[in-house]
């Protein structure tokens, strides 16, 4: 029967067809009026038709008049229809697997391993993603492996239902990835592997896609785009749901909110299994630790460990400074507590080291008792340091022979603590040249004179010297760090200041104090002052500085400067420099000028090194008091002196910022911090440099005393260019960039990081989009539940075979037939 169906019309059905139900469609049928027009139509011709053989057959039997009219009929008919396109419609249900998205969220913020500070939270999670490690191996854990461990320890083959949902794991970040693999069924978890391991996954043939997913740029996070993605490349098809697997960080794109009322309004939840923790990473590392290479036995010397810490703003912590001499045991030497502040601020916490005896030090530094955090492998910073005995290696020069050169330089000679050299320009060729070790020449290279750790210059003839002496000096002291002691002298030292504009003599530049000619005593003035002598008034920064403490107390040492015996001769200078200290002035008051009474003894930094002026040279008379006076006052200037260079030509301050790195348009503060503030010289009321960013003009900047912290220079300035920044600073006045090596730090500029800005669970986000849509969120320890919010399973889907059966033989055959007929009856009854 079907087959003679087929015939008739011809038509060759689909084969799925048999057994389901048919029925007939016109698919030129018009709508509405046009209906009406028709039926009207078929009325009207079936009249006429009517009338028409009334009229032409009224001898004709009535019978004969109706099978006419029918016969005519039944051809307009068919004519009608073929106009109308019949088609047979053959249809069937069959129910199909719906599909369900997973996008995976592989954006940056990802990467990051929380701390599940709530111990229950960590043990249930743990326990649910069937970890072995239990909390510890959590915390260990990215969120992006968790989030893959979760679809592997069963989710994955819940959410297949078994077989009534294909499901698709859609990686996104700043847009939806290619699928780069599909979850169906779930493989088994691997609970041992390694922490940076991620879970097998069942995967799609696209490998490539795989790769490109990777390579995409992960640098923010568009849920709301990567929703409307998802939805578009499977529109037309049976979407189940969307299940969004993510830490609620979107920086890009539409919002989040509108994609999912969109996919509510069709039906489609989202559901949301949120990874992360609402206190986000949580960690504290001892960035480093600083402390000098090497250190004088019995000299204090700061230790500084460097903290960086997230998550952590007011949380408490310890930090303990540990120590091994020699290789020996490790013993705690310090410990203190601290408040950890906000994220991105560098933390200084500084110890006091002090060692009795010559060692080799290993230093530690532990962070403690921060609580939960990402790791502890970053808790320790350590530095080594090596304490030696405090010996100056100095070079003596004297222009000519004189009673202070003769005792300075038998004080030195029998002084333990200094390695002298000595050199007397003057003196014969054949002569013995003494000292500790003894020379025969004076230093003719750069080398040779960084031998030295400090230079002491008495009324020295520059003519007598080996070429490009001056700038060796200069390089020696500014560069270098070492000291430079100028004993002024009644021979040479007027005639050096009365030429001091000759690039030869620029190393008097060195010297703490200025010289200006039209200033000078009169010649009658300065005899009249010589012919008595003059007491040195000790300046109060004077009586702080190390070289006049001739007793341990003020209420000893006082007694002690106010009997030293005076001087005679002085050579007179103008002032002070910009940011020099002065220890002592002239205390006859007809020896002064429009800045004061005259500077007989002053210091200064340049550099990284240190000089010293001293304009009498009388301080032999010293002895008449105690020889102890005199030795003990120029062993401290000469260890004061070339203290830095002994250190390694390190300056005396340390620099650093408010933070490890910024952001563009953000401020910066500077700070330089002098490790021992009795190295700030009183006169240094700023200290200049200058920030350079990559080639753009340096920025200068003056770092001004912070109030209330003794030895402590800051400057804050803007940072507008991404990229690593260079800070020079040079302590002292501008004159010294010239000539000084400065201090330096680099520090680096970095465009924001919008997935790094948040690192935290955003939850409320997360919430608003699952019932914005119809769905629900749910946390790692509950995600195999997420499987029950969704409820479409599988779907019915109808098919259909259309058949066009306008052409049909059966009403081609009917036409033909009936208009054969009727002209078969016209002939019989003589009506052609």
């Amino acid at each position: 029967m079907w087959k003679l169906i087929e015939i008739l019309l011809g038509i060759e059905p689909a084969s799925w067809a048999r057994g389901g139900s048919w029925r007939l469609e016109w698919l030129a049928w018009p709508r509405g009026d046009w209906t009406l027009a028709i039926l009207l139509f078929i009325a009207a011709g079936t009249w006429g038709v009517s009338w028409l053989y009334r009229r032409e057959g009224r001898s004709l039997a009535l019978p004969v008049r109706v099978m006419l009219t029918t016969l005519r009929m039944l051809v307009l008919l068919g004519v009608l229809a073929m106009l109308l396109e019949p088609v047979i419609v053959f249809s069937k249900q069959e129910w199909v697997p719906s599909n369900l998205l997973v996008l995976l969220d592989r954006s940056e913020s990802m990467d990051l391993r929380d701390a599940y500070v709530e111990q229950s939270r960590a043990e249930r999670t743990a326990a649910a993603l069937n970890l072995d490690g239990g909390p510890d191996e959590l915390r260990q854990r990215s969120r992006e492996w968790l989030a893959e461990r979760a679809l592997a320890n069963g989710l994955a083959e819940r959410l297949a239902g078994a077989g009534d949902r294909n499901v698709h794991v859609l990686p996104f970040a700043s847009q939806l990835m290619p699928e780069g693999f599909s979850v169906a069924p779930a493989p088994q978890p691997t609970p041992n592997a390694a922490p940076d391991a991620k879970p097998q996954a069942a995967t799609d043939p696209a490998a490539p896609a795989t790769r490109q997913a990777a390579a995409a740029d992960r640098g923010a996070s568009a849920i709301g785009a990567a929703i409307r993605q998802a939805l578009a490349a499977h529109r037309g098809q049976p979407v189940a749901g969307v299940l969004l697997i993510t830490d609620g960080q979107s920086n890009a794109g539409e919002a989040p909110m509108k994609a999912a009322e969109a996919a509510g309004a069709e039906g489609i939840p989202v559901v949301v299994v949120a990874t992360g923790t609402p206190e986000g990473p949580r960690n504290a590392k001892l960035t480093k630790l600083d402390v000098s290479p090497i250190i004088f036995v019995r000299d204090p010397s700061r230790v500084t460990a460097v903290i960086e810490s997230r998550g952590l703003t007011g949380a408490p912590a310890s930090v303990v400074l540990e120590r091994s001499r020699d290789g020996g045991p490790w013993e705690e030497a310090a410990r203190q507590d601290v408040t950890l502040e906000e994220a991105g601020r560098v933390q200084a916490v500084n110890f006091d080291l002090k060692e009795d005896r010559p060692a080799r030090l290993q230093l530690r530094a532990r962070l403690e008792d921060v609580g939960p955090e990402l790791t502890a492998d970053d808790n320790v910073a350590s530095g080594e340091v090596r304490v030696i005995r405090q010996k100056i290696r100095v070079l003596f020069v004297a222009g000519s022979t004189f009673p202070e050169v003769e005792f300075i330089r038998n004080a030195m000679l029998r002084d333990g603590g200094v390695s002298a050299s000595t050199w007397l320009q003057t003196a014969d060729a054949n002569y013995d040249q003494p000292g500790n070790p003894p020379i025969k020449r004076l230093p003719r290279t750069r080398e040779e004179l960084n031998d030295f750790d400090c230079i002491v210059l008495y009324d020295p003839d520059p003519a007598l010297w080996p070429q490009d002496y001056n700038e060796l000096l200069t390089d020696f002291v500014a560069k270098a760090g070492g000291g430079l002691v100028y004993v002024a002298g009644e021979r040479m030292t007027k005639r050096l200041f009365d030429r001091q504009e000759d690039p030869a003599l620029s190393w008097l530049s060195l010297l703490p104090v200025v010289v200006e000619p039209g200033l000078y005593q009169s010649e009658v003035q300065m005899k009249l002052s010589a012919q008595s002598p003059w007491k040195l008034e000790i300046t109060p920064e004077g009586k702080a500085d190390p070289i006049f403490q001739f007793a341990p107390t003020p209420e000893k040492n006082d007694p002690i400067l106010a009997s030293l015996p005076g001087v005679y001769w002085h050579f007179p200078v103008t002032r002070a420099k910009s940011g020099g200290t002065v220890l002592a002035r002239h205390a006859d008051p007809r020896m002064r000028n429009e800045h004061g009474n005259h500077v007989v003894l002053a210091t200064q930094l340049v550099g990284p090194g240190r000089t010293f002026f001293v304009a009498f040279d009388s301080t032999y008379r010293w002895r008449f008091l105690s020889e102890q006076y005199f030795d003990g006052f120029w062993a401290r200037v000469m260890d004061r002196a070339g203290r830095s260079k002994q250190l390694g030509g390190r300056y005396p301050f340390v620099l650093s910022t408010d933070r490890a790195t910024y952001r563009p348009g953000s401020q910066a503060t500077l700070t330089a911090r002098f490790e021992n503030p009795a190295d700030v010289d009183s006169g240094l009321d700023a200290m200049h440099g200058e920030v350079e960013a990559g080639d753009a003009q340096p920025l200068p900047v003056t770092l001004s005393p912070r109030p209330g912290e003794p030895g402590v220079f800051e400057a804050t300035f803007a940072v507008d260019k991404p990229g690593p920044h260079f800070v020079r600073v040079w302590p002292g006045d501008e004159a010294a960039r010239a000539i000084a090596k400065p201090a330096t730090l680099q520090f680096p500029v970095e465009l924001p990081n919008l997935e790094y800005e948040r690192p935290t669970l955003e939850l409320a986000t997360l919430q608003q989009v699952a019932a914005a849509s119809g769905g629900a969120v749910y946390d790692l320890a509950d995600a195999n539940r997420a499987a029950e919010a969704f409820k479409v399973r599988k779907v019915a889907r109808s098919l259909e075979d259309r058949q066009e059966i306008w052409n049909a033989p059966l009403i081609f055959g009917s036409v033909l037939l009936a208009l054969f007929m009727e002209w078969v009856l016209r002939k019989k009854y003589r009506m052609v």
